[in-house]
């Protein structure tokens, strides 16, 4: 399917223009991406205003406001939106009011009830929309995906950890669960939805995840949990374990699958995969690019040049399953019982 533009059908690369709403830490990231793509930011929208001038002074854009309705008068192919989850619905309006592509950076939307009236301006104005899931683009994880592709797995076990409560060397919101949706929805859910991709999308059944905080207890402005522990089903027949930690030393994205003739770990740190499959020993270092050549936002803007949404390996729509797998989790911690997604 082509996507529409208010903009010149022809696009070529050195004229593709991106808009960034928020001008933190992955703003000043996509910004990069961008333009080591070939294509220009030409305006940025933060809601502090010395952030977006500082971003927009970089990338030599035309505008930066702290007005959305101004940002959007600005002519553009696609908008990237980095804000704190709790803000997506109206910038996400917006943009589909305009007919302007979107890159949402993850998770989609703080809860699945609020990502669902985002689907539902997305899917009316047919916009092309990704969600900012890199490890989809990682190759290690294509490898993963490849190997395991005619493969029976009955079990897939992963593990988040970061050194958030040791040094405090993140944005505050980032432990604010009213903000953050905590560790599951803003660090757990990449490692997640990379278990669904390497298994082909199966979707969330339930959940129930153990959390506590019982860490730096007196920094009361953080109520995120330290320590969780995560059970889930997919409808794919697969039971998945997840284990995260956001006080602990050294960084740590790992997923392994098993099954009755494989048993697979592939680890960020290691750049591998290791183990068995069918007899064999595997110990795989990553190639050094994916099949595409293309990270998440270089994937995007391509995808905006062609039309092709094939390229796009985390739909808005495919991104919400992940999100209803949080979400599930989250509404489950400490209360003894699995939540049912069909509940949420």
């Amino acid at each position: 399917m082509q996507q529409k533009s208010t903009m010149s059908a022809t696009r070529g690369v050195d004229t593709l223009a991106i808009g960034i709403i928020g001008a933190g830490r992955m703003g000043r990231h996509h910004h990069s991406a961008i333009t080591n793509y070939g294509a220009r930011v030409v305006a940025v929208h933060d809601v502090q205003l010395e952030a977006a001038q500082e971003l927009a002074t970089l990338a030599n854009a035309e505008l930066a406001t702290d007005v959305l309705s101004d940002f959007f008068d600005v002519e553009m192919h696609g908008v990237v939106i980095t804000t704190p989850p709790p803000v997506r619905l109206e910038p996400i309006q917006m943009a589909c009011e305009h007919d302007i592509a979107l890159m949402v950076e993850k998770p989609p939307a703080l809860n699945i009830s609020d990502g669902q009236k985002c689907l539902e301006c997305i899917e009316k104005a047919d916009v092309m929309a990704a969600v900012g899931f890199q490890l989809r683009y990682h190759p290690l994880y294509e490898q993963l995906k490849a190997l395991i592709a005619s493969e029976t797995v009955h079990l897939v076990r992963t593990v988040c950890t970061i050194n958030y409560y040791l040094n405090f060397q993140m944005p505050t919101w980032f432990l604010q669960s009213e903000v953050s949706g905590g560790p599951l929805a803003e660090q757990a859910v990449h490692v997640l939805d990379c278990a669904r991709f390497v298994m082909g999308n199966p979707k969330p059944v339930q959940a129930h995840a153990l959390a506590v905080k019982n860490m730096a207890l007196e920094r009361t402005e953080f109520d995120a949990e330290n320590a969780i522990q995560m059970t889930y089903e997919l409808d794919n027949g697969v039971f998945g374990t997840h284990m995260n930690h956001c006080g602990t030393e050294g960084f740590c994205f790992d997923v392994e699958v098993v099954g009755p003739h494989l048993r697979l770990q592939a680890n960020m740190a290691d750049s591998a995969i290791r183990g068995y499959l069918n007899g064999e020993t595997i110990n795989e270092p990553a190639v050094s690019q994916n099949s595409l050549g293309l990270d998440k936002t270089g994937a995007w803007l391509r995808a905006i040049e062609t039309g092709d949404r094939s390229l796009i390996r985390s739909s808005f729509a495919d991104a919400l399953e992940t999100l209803a797998l949080i979400d599930a989790a989250i509404k489950s911690r400490n209360t003894g019982r699995f939540i049912q997604v069909e509940e949420l």
